[in-house]
């Protein structure tokens, strides 16, 4: 893992001495003292290596230049480093060299050299002050993909500020590395909005201290953020509209007080996850408000490609009509209550177990259970009987409804047993969870028609 100074090298002025015209450098708040040179990569790492403290200030000190300014210039710049630092380091130029002919084929040859040159790990330092106008944009994009495939750390990039208007001025070095943070950030809000997955904003907000972005480091924002995504991909269906709203207030409060990039990105969050919020409180019983919630978060999870976590959503959602329909006397106030859960463990499951069997079957009890639960499924099950019954002669469990149930199964058991029992992951996963939420959306909105469920 290497320090690498990454810089391009000009045909500079048209004066006719050779090198660039000479001028005092200074890097406000990085260096005591200036650097007069003809060269900014001169005057930045004999910076770097009074910051170094007379050490080699990079490991590796890359050129990338064109024919002409190799042929005009690398030798002087060379001596002018000899004379300089007290560790020159050697100049490495990647062949072969830039072509002034900037056809895309030729930026991506660059490109490719600039990935050549540093390797995984390493740390960057990049000179943008000299080339032609390509040399920001290719800069840029080796910038943002070298953080991502090679892991690598952008110390600095740096713009030598030369004013020709004023040639006797001290020219101020300029480093726009916070800038490129806006990268990692806009990464991390993506991967919070397209996998609901809040740990790369969690450890941004403790390492980056950009002003711009401030509002984005808050704690309890972060806090938020985390919460709601666990409850998303845990499957948290009762209290997932309960941290999704807390999300958003936070969201919300904090969209008053930023600005530009910062606001840009809390309203992707806002967007992706204002489906799941719920504008007043859950009842407490399985009514349509209850189901709309379970739908939300089943698109939630088929959009970030949570297939598992999904399909196990889409069973509860089976269960839970199982548990609209129970009579008055299970009826219970509040859903996560432990009277309540243990209702759902015998009833719901009983349910989604009516809708895979024959009737014939219903009466016939389980092997020996292993569990103290003193559960009886045949009891729930005639318990059951009469919402089963009614569901029935209502259109809404019918042949296809049994099927949906058994392919949705045979998915779920799949995911359950790591595919082993089967020749691999189903290939059309995705088409089959759209079209399994399509019918199960059918399902519901028949219940509702006909006022099966308030």
């Amino acid at each position: 893992m290497a320090k690498v100074f990454v810089s391009f090298l000009g045909t500079g002025s048209q004066a006719k001495q050779p090198g660039y015209d000479e001028a005092t450098y200074d890097w406000p708040g990085k260096s005591t003292t200036r650097v007069r040179a003809h060269f900014a990569q001169t005057a930045i790492l004999k910076i770097l290596e009074e910051q170094a403290g007379g050490e080699g200030p990079v490991d590796k000190v890359v050129i990338l230049c064109t024919r002409e300014s190799e042929d005009k210039h690398l030798r002087p710049l060379r001596d002018e480093l000899q004379a300089h630092l007290t560790n020159p380091p050697e100049l490495i130029v990647p062949k072969p060299l830039v072509p002034t002919d900037m056809s895309a084929v030729n930026q991506w040859g660059w490109f490719e050299q600039l990935l050549e040159v540093v390797d995984t790990g390493d740390t960057l330092i990049i000179d943008f002050t000299h080339g032609m106008r390509a040399v920001p944009i290719v800069f840029s994009s080796a910038i943002g993909f070298l953080q991502r495939a090679k892991e690598v750390t952008l110390a600095h990039a740096l713009y030598a500020w030369y004013d020709v208007a004023d040639k006797g001025r001290v020219h101020p070095i300029v480093d726009m590395r916070d800038f490129y943070v806006i990268n990692d950030w806009a990464e991390a809000v993506a991967r919070l909005s397209d996998d609901a997955d809040a740990r790369k904003l969690g450890e941004l907000a403790e390492k980056t201290d950009v002003e711009a972005l401030r509002p984005l480091k808050d704690r309890g924002l972060i806090l938020a953020f985390s919460e709601m995504t666990d409850c998303i991909r845990n499957v948290d269906v009762n209290h997932v509209g309960e941290k999704v709203n807390a999300a958003l207030e936070k969201v919300r409060q904090t969209r008053n007080s930023a600005g530009g990039s910062a606001q840009v990105m809390l309203d992707l969050v806002w967007r992706k996850f204002s489906a799941l919020a719920t504008g007043y409180p859950s009842s407490g019983h399985y009514d349509s408000a209850y189901f709309g919630i379970q739908f939300a978060i089943i698109r939630v999870l088929l959009e970030h490609r949570l297939f598992m976590q999904a399909y196990t959503a889409m069973r509860e959602l089976l269960g839970s009509i199982g548990m609209a329909g129970l009579p008055e006397d299970y009826a219970v106030k509040k859903m996560t209550n432990k009277e309540a859960r243990r209702y759902r463990e015998r009833f719901a499951e009983a349910f989604v177990g009516m809708l895979q069997r024959p009737r014939e079957e219903w009466d016939v009890p389980p092997p020996r259970q292993s569990d103290s639960s003193q559960r009886d499924p045949v009891r729930d099950r005639q318990t059951l009987k009469p919402w089963f019954d009614r569901l029935e002669q209502a259109g809404i469990i019918s042949e296809e409804t049994k099927k949906l149930v058994k392919e949705m199964t045979k998915i779920r058991n799949g995911f359950d047993h790591a595919w082993t029992a089967q020749a691999g992951v189903q290939p059309d996963i995705e088409a089959a969870g759209r079209r399994h939420l399509k019918l199960l959306d059918d399902l519901i909105a028949r219940m509702i028609a006909q006022k099966l469920l308030a």
